[in-house]
């Protein structure tokens, strides 16, 4: 088995199970069926201790009926395994993260769920689908497919109002610009410099009075049969979104957003409540097709259509969604909301939902269709890992991917979709770093050794655990030394995921990391010991030497070389000699440098 640490691991972020459903830092299920099966063998009881959307629970599945890229995996690391079912606990806080690793690791019949999900597009459609019609400029009816809304300016020079898509959009190429000639006294302005016009208007469902900011339908996309065709809004236009602002007439959730460490004042201002995050034609619509899956009389199936709903709900039905400007393309492109963030963009787009998930219907029913039958069992529970329900000594193998610090609020995020299942996370047991819940490292340590103490509890002597982590500060890496070295698991092989995409925050984070670690755990005995205090072993002391032995280790190995990759290898080996990290990612990357360049090695860009 530990054939597996020899080499980085690649994981995909494509394919029926990965796509289905949008989670930040998600691992590959192919994958982690890969080491479950690799670590153990059919029967065994495999445990995940932070489920986030339940991958572990579908990669046990998958173990009783492996895919071709599995089998393939398996005889590329040389690896002899044996398939069959396992029996996996997955424990999650999150009541989200929980419904999709229920629906998805205990897949209803594929074609139950296609059929189920067609009648619910269908009754909806026949109600709310005139809300989405429109015509082309000729007046050849169509259907709107989406429409970019803008936020409105006031410049500075003379208070000349116009929208944000006025000012900074243009086409063949697309761009979007960050200053303009006001139309008004043709002065040079820059966007930053420019006041976003604001409204006080009642909310509708609760009466309340709301100041937010004011935003006008800039342009409207649509399809008439097979041709696709965008233009400026019209008087008829504006005449549907004011039949489709009236209150929804089903239930939606209107309970005020327990706004964190994401929250901003600008972009963010008037939105308080969960319903404040739509368009009105896109809360009703919402609201109805959440009532008709909601409806279905077969739990398993009901289940399986609202998480079909919501997993596009947040990411594609709200205010999150935007545009970007591509390189050589010549409109704008939409995109979904970013990941791991709440931000709200000045040109939000507002997306036909009924056809966005007609489309996700194929996606859905190929990814149960991968699970469905399986003779494992997954268990999902919905709650916190500091009291595993389960006796001591076991379970056979532990797979983790546990929260990085302060990196996901992931309870912040999820709000948007629990909001319609009517429970929250229960924040107070929520590993994390966060200023908001006045939460610091040494309370996610305590909670991280909580949780490692329970997993030390169940897992047997001759027991495995593999945990994946990831962070670009020391203090988070040594709370998760801490959570080992404090209930006796030590570190016997170590390697790194290659997630070959990076994912958002990774990109703009400072000092961001790219590649997940990955270590091999062992128990050695259940009495809690002290981690090394910094001395003459501390590598951080020998920086220069650790960067030395890492650049020899990698030799002709250009991958192995970037700074991100090496911090992730420099992390997994302090931690693996039981040594305290006291640097930063972004301190490593300056150390590394000036080495390479006392070296007078040529410099390996940062940027992948």
């Amino acid at each position: 088995m530990t054939r597996l640490y020899d080499r980085p691991i690649a994981a995909k972020r494509t394919g029926p199970l990965y796509n289905a459903f949008s989670y930040p830092t998600k691992i590959d299920p192919e994958v982690i069926g890969v080491f479950i099966a690799a670590h153990t063998f059919p029967g065994d009881t495999v445990l995940d201790v932070f489920g986030g959307s339940g991958t572990t629970g579908i990669a046990a599945a998958l173990c009783d009926r492996p895919t071709g890229r599995m089998r393939h995996l398996v005889q590329e690391a040389g690896l002899e395994v044996v398939w069959g079912p396992r029996t996996a606990y997955v424990y999650e806080l999150s009541p989200l993260g929980s419904l999709v690793g229920e629906v998805m690791s205990r897949a209803c019949d594929p074609a139950v769920f296609e059929e189920a999900a067609r009648r619910v597009l269908t009754d909806a459609s026949s109600e709310v689908s005139g809300w989405y019609e429109a015509s082309q400029s000729d007046g050849t009816p169509g259907r709107i497919r989406y429409v970019i809304w803008s936020d409105v300016l006031k410049t500075p020079c003379c208070a000349h109002q116009l929208s944000l898509y006025e000012a900074t959009v243009r086409h063949e190429p697309a761009v979007i610009r960050s200053e303009f000639i006001c139309p008004g006294c043709k002065q040079f302005v820059w966007v930053v410099d420019c006041e976003r016009i604001c409204e006080t208007v009642a909310d509708p469902l609760t009466g309340e009075t709301v100041t937010r900011r004011y935003r006008v339908p800039a342009r409207i996309y649509g399809r008439t049969g097979s041709k696709t065709w965008a233009r400026e809004p019209t008087t008829t236009d504006l005449e549907v979104l004011s039949r489709a602002s009236s209150p929804p007439k089903d239930w939606v959730p209107q309970d005020e957003i327990l706004w964190g460490d994401l929250h901003r004042s600008g972009y963010h201002q008037g939105i308080e409540r969960f319903h404040h995050f739509y368009t009105s034609r896109n809360l009703a619509v919402t609201a109805r097709l959440w009532a008709l899956a909601s409806s279905e009389v077969n739990l398993e199936t009901r289940k399986a259509l609202q998480l079909w709903v919501l997993s596009y709900n947040a990411s594609h039905s709200t205010l999150l969604t935007r545009v970007v400007a591509k390189k050589s393309q010549k409109d704008l492109a939409v995109t979904g909301a970013q990941s791991g963030v709440l931000y709200v963009s000045g040109l939000p787009v507002e997306k036909n939902i009924l056809d966005g998930l007609h489309r996700k219907i194929k996606t859905f029913a190929e990814a149960f269709a991968l699970t469905a039958g399986s003779s494992s069992s997954v268990n999902v529970i919905c709650g916190s890992s500091t009291s595993l329900e389960l006796p001591d000594d076991s379970v056979d193998y532990i797979f983790t991917d546990p929260p990085f610090g302060g990196y996901i609020p992931y309870a912040e995020i999820n709000q948007l979709n629990e909001a319609w299942l009517g429970r929250l996370t229960d924040r107070t047991q929520e590993a994390i770093v966060s200023p908001a819940q006045n939460k610091d490292v040494s309370e996610y340590s305590r909670l991280m050794v909580e949780v490692f103490s329970e997993a030390s509890r169940v897992l047997k002597p001759d027991g495995r655990a593999t945990v994946i982590f990831h962070a670009s500060q020391p203090e988070v890496w040594n709370a998760l030394g801490d959570a080992f070295q404090n209930n006796g698991l030590s570190i016997e092989a170590s390697s790194v995921l290659d997630k070959q995409q990076v994912s958002f925050k990774q990109v703009v984070s400072e000092g961001g990391t790219k590649d997940d670690a990955i270590f091999l755990l062992a128990p050695q005995n259940k009495e809690a010991a002290e981690m090394p205090s910094p001395g003459a072993r501390d590598m951080d002391h020998q920086l220069d030497l650790a960067i030395s032995e890492l650049q020899h280790a990698a030799t002709g190995n250009l991958e192995e070389l970037t700074p991100r990759r090496m911090w992730s290898r420099y992390a997994t080996s302090c931690l693996q000699e039981g040594l305290r990290i006291s640097i930063d990612a972004p301190d490593f990357y300056a150390a590394l440098d000036a080495c390479r360049t006392s070296a007078d090695q040529p410099a390996v860009s940062g940027v992948e």
